[in-house]
């Protein structure tokens, strides 16, 4: 006989079982809340915090009239308990595959959830958040765990202060329709400052007892576009829930027949691969791997458990890349045969992206240490020269023909304590840095006055293009050491016989920040380095040419202010480092 599949959450709340597992958990409805506990309190003394993190065994455990022995399996968020029955030998053995199988398909059900790109609620009778996933925990703005176990109906009250947001809600809650949608123009939640549209999708999940809340804010941009294309969403609202959960997966999920022909198609697969669904439906899905992997895929495609392993896939170009395949069957739960493979791959080279960015903020956090250390180190004798140089001024008269060095001596002390005392709380984060309204053409001419009197400029040509642009905030004296930084890089490139050419103006992509480019005709940066050239030590020059922070500084800074930098060169002739910068700094 089959054992029983019981599966919880971390604290024992029961979210889903197997048929022999609802009879079980039946046979002990006591009325009370749907905990595991709740139904078996016998089990209490032997599910340890140990036995529930690392999992194991337990024996003499009762439940429905008879004793089992329960294996408990931790999986993620999950916990799944599996009952065999007192006299029943080698369970363990003969179903670890399929268990090994349920473990990575909750993983991979969890991960889809989680990163789902559209904010998800989940809520039970009374209104209380169960679940918030990442994607409303952005919308929202603030951490999920101050969220959890409180009333949906106080934590997003603008929400309901929407005749249609509390229409829907009670539509679900009442049983009266297990789906519903809502759209609210002109939204101004507490979360936000900005008129917006937010759009709200239900699934009402009586097994579980809970509603599902699908949040998706709509941008300003896309009014225009949404009315115009009103009965295309109405179509799309009208789909059923798994159909959005699939397209909302930042995974490919493709689904084929027994022949191997595509039948479904998501939109993350339509993305990354360059194909519509229509061209490919009912095509073989051997298009889409290289010859030699076809083997590997049949295996996939027939394999009656949840199958894993790592292909190259094509896009419409006849390029590839490399994914993570994961392949299960699709049942009918009345025949209880098959009636497709869903196959559900992961890009591979996304992850790595995501982990070189991780690796790029530690090495930011890293540079922020060591600013604070130097500035620490530099205040000191900053210091000294200032108070000698004011001393000197005052032993000299004012038209002695060395006065207007000293001065220039105390001048220069004063504005290199004024960077290094910025830096410092910059790097620190010990309060805020000063941000006022600026003109960044005010500072980027200052920063060219500065830095045309140094030797590495003599015989370069600065070219200016500025535009007129509006005033952003943001801390002057940081973003002209930015844009120095930059400056004196292409110096450098340059060597002394060349030319810089600096632009600003708005951005006419978006509108709403500033563009500043730094082009210069020096040697250029070879290809396989412009990846690395924000990172912190590293250098292409010489040892006493450069250190390798100048433009992880200015990373570092331009980050800080919300904003982003772009480089693009040609070996031979010139690099062109391109900033933007929000208008709200």
């Amino acid at each position: 006989m089959p054992p029983a599949v019981i599966i919880t959450t971390k604290d024992l709340r029961i979210v889903e079982a197997t048929h022999d597992g609802r009879e079980l958990l039946l046979h002990e409805d006591n009325g009370g809340p749907g905990t595991l506990l709740d139904k078996f309190p016998a089990w209490k003394p032997h599910l340890t915090d140990e036995l529930l993190g690392k999992g194991g065994w337990c024996t003499e455990m009762p439940a429905g009239g008879v004793s089992f022995r329960v294996q408990v399996l931790p999986a993620g968020s999950l916990i799944v308990f599996i009952l065999h029955e007192k006299d029943s030998t080698g369970a363990e053995c003969s179903h670890e595959p399929e268990l090994e199988g349920l473990r990575k398909h909750n993983k991979l059900l969890e991960t889809i959830i989680e990163d789902a790109p559209v904010g998800l609620i989940l809520v039970n009778e009374d209104g209380t958040i169960l679940y918030i996933n990442k994607k409303q925990e952005e919308n929202t703005r603030k951490k999920r765990e101050l969220l959890i176990d409180h009333n949906i109906r106080t934590v997003y009250r603008r929400a309901f202060e929407h005749a249609d947001v509390v229409k829907l809600f009670n539509k679900l809650i009442s049983s009266t329709d297990p789906n519903g949608s809502a759209i609210v123009d002109h939204y101004y939640p507490q979360f936000y400052k900005r008129d917006m549209i937010i759009k709200f999708l239900g699934k009402r999940l009586p097994e579980h007892k809970v509603v599902a809340l699908f949040v998706e804010i709509e941008d300003e941009l896309y009014r225009e576009k949404r009315r115009a294309e009103k009965a295309g969403e109405e179509l799309r609202m009208s789909r059923s829930y798994l159909a959005h959960l699939l397209d909302a997966s930042p995974n490919m999920v493709i689904s084929v027949d027994g022949k191997k022909r595509i039948v479904s198609f998501n939109k993350t697969a339509e993305r990354l691969l360059g194909f519509h669904a229509a061209e490919v439906y009912n095509s073989p899905v051997d298009r889409f791997f290289p010859k030699e992997e076809l083997p590997k895929l049949d295996l996939a495609v027939s394999s009656q458990v949840l199958f894993y392993s790592t292909f190259h896939i094509f896009r419409a170009d006849r390029t590839s890349f490399p994914i993570d395949l994961y392949s299960t069957k699709i049942r009918d739960d009345r025949t209880g045969k098959d009636i497709a493979t869903l196959l559900l791959a992961v890009n591979i080279e996304e992850n790595n992206r995501l982990r070189k960015n991780l690796i790029q903020s530690q090495k930011m956090n890293f540079i922020g240490e060591l600013v604070s250390g130097l500035a620490h180190q530099l205040n000191n004798p900053l210091v000294g020269v200032v108070n000698i140089a004011d001393v000197l001024l005052r032993m000299i008269d004012a038209n002695d023909e060395k006065y207007p060095y000293v001065k220039m001596i105390k001048d220069a002390g004063e504005s290199c304590r004024d960077v290094v005392s910025r830096l410092l709380r910059f790097s620190r984060k010990q309060e805020e840095c000063p941000r006022t309204n600026i003109d960044i053409r005010h500072v980027l001419e200052a920063g060219i006055d500065m830095l045309v009197k140094h030797p590495k400029f003599r015989g370069i040509r600065v070219e200016r293009s500025f535009e007129e642009v509006p005033l952003l905030r943001g801390d002057p004296v940081l973003l002209q050491q930015a844009f120095m930084n930059m400056l004196f890089n292409s110096a450098q490139a340059v060597d002394g016989s060349g030319s810089i050419r600096v632009e600003c103006g708005p951005d006419r992509g978006l509108g709403r920040q500033v563009m500043v480019a730094i082009s210069d005709n020096g040697c250029g940066i070879p290809e396989e380095d412009i990846p690395r050239v924000f990172e912190p030590f590293f250098s292409t020059k010489e040892a006493d040419d450069g250190t390798g922070i100048g433009l992880s500084l200015a990373y570092w800074i331009i980050q800080d202010h919300g904003g982003m930098i772009s480089v693009e060169s040609t070996p031979g002739q010139g690099s062109t480092f391109t900033t933007y910068l929000p208008l709200g700094g």
